[in-house]
């Protein structure tokens, strides 16, 4: 009897929405978990073993991936499940041919999960961080100092990019306390999840060691024990030559052996972060001598991707330029831009 008094338009208002509903969740990613629990919503990527799932009810959503056991999404996913012959020359110039296009997984389907490592993620990747500092002071005393860093990380299927660039310049009244600078390119090429070829090149000069130039280029092997979100260390050895350039002495030019580490560890959650990078060389034909660069330090976020820099660089060259010091220190305190 009530169905009687419903105008036609209600009705048709109802079927509408109704039918909305219907679509709306029929075109959503459904996650099927080990436990039976069914979770609806789009499909954002899956890295590290942590599937993430976007829903209206939730937010974003961390899933453990070994617990997943079906999902399916409306648009396709870009799967990445490493295991086919790889041929280096091509996916040096090409990329990976290892990524294919899905919208469904299970345990046993075609793709088991097990064998996938990570869905939708970028095939570029960029990361860096900018750092400025100084102070300036005058009255009785007259000084003033700047600093600058800028790191840059691109990473692309099997290959992995580096550019640096550091500028330290320091002086007291009339007296120049510090003035030097470096850049260096460096370029990974992954022969596996944990093995790369690197190559590089590094430019150098410090007015009080009386370097007017160093030039550097070499290549060696390189093991990457860690690579997450939270650390991520790596360490590479080789061969190396190196030209210099002095103003008070006569150039040089020798093959060097080289040893790198590099070290990055989350303490903190988007708060903390500490660093560690060093370079050794042993330059053969220059008496032996042993040059060690290295900067550690800490990262503090002040707010969202700003951060407060405290860093400790200490340099050593056991035949520098003939009456220059053997060691240079210097703390630094700046601010920077974080990205990725």
């Amino acid at each position: 009897m009530y169905a009687k008094h419903v105008s036609p338009s209600l009705w048709r208002w109802i079927f509408l929405m109704t039918g909305l509903l219907i679509t709306a969740h029929a075109w959503a990613d459904e996650v099927v978990m080990s436990n039976g629990d069914r979770l609806t919503g789009t499909i954002v990527k899956m890295e590290e073993k942590v599937l993430t799932l976007q829903t209206d009810y939730g937010g974003e959503i961390k899933l453990d991936w070994g617990k997943v056991q079906h999902l399916s999404s409306h648009s396709p996913l870009k799967v990445l499940a490493p295991g086919k012959a790889h041929d280096l020359l091509r996916d040096f110039f090409y990329g990976t041919d290892d990524v294919v296009e899905v919208s469904e997984l299970k345990t046993d389907g075609l793709i088991p999960l097990a064998q996938v490592t990570a869905i939708n993620l970028n095939p570029v990747r960029v990361a860096g961080t900018i750092t400025v500092g100084g102070n300036s002071t005058s009255g009785n005393s007259s000084a003033k100092a700047f600093n600058g860093a800028a790191r840059l990380t691109v990473i692309a299927n099997q290959q992995r990019l580096l550019i640096e660039g550091k500028y330290n310049y320091g002086q007291a009244g009339d007296q120049i306390t510090a003035r030097n600078s470096m850049a260096s390119l460096k370029h990974d090429f992954f022969v596996s999840k944990k093995v790369f070829i690197e190559s590089f090149g590094m430019l150098e000069k410090d007015t009080l060691q009386n370097l007017q130039l160093r030039s550097t280029i070499g290549s060696g092997l390189g093991y990457q024990f860690l690579d997450s979100s939270r650390t991520t260390l790596s360490v590479s050895a080789g061969l190396a030559y190196v030209n210099e350039h002095f103003t008070t002495a006569p150039g040089t030019e020798t093959p060097s052996g080289r040893w790198s580490l590099r070290m990055e560890h989350t303490i903190w959650p988007d708060r903390v972060k500490v660093f560690h990078r060093h370079e050794l060389f042993w330059d053969i034909n220059e008496g032996n001598a042993v040059r060690f660069n290295a900067d550690q330090g800490i990262r503090i976020t002040v707010y969202k991707n700003l951060f407060f820099n405290v860093e400790y660089d200490y340099r050593l060259n056991t035949q520098p330029a003939p009456g220059r010091k053997k060691n240079d220190e210097a703390v630094i305190f700046g601010v920077g831009y974080e990205f990725n």
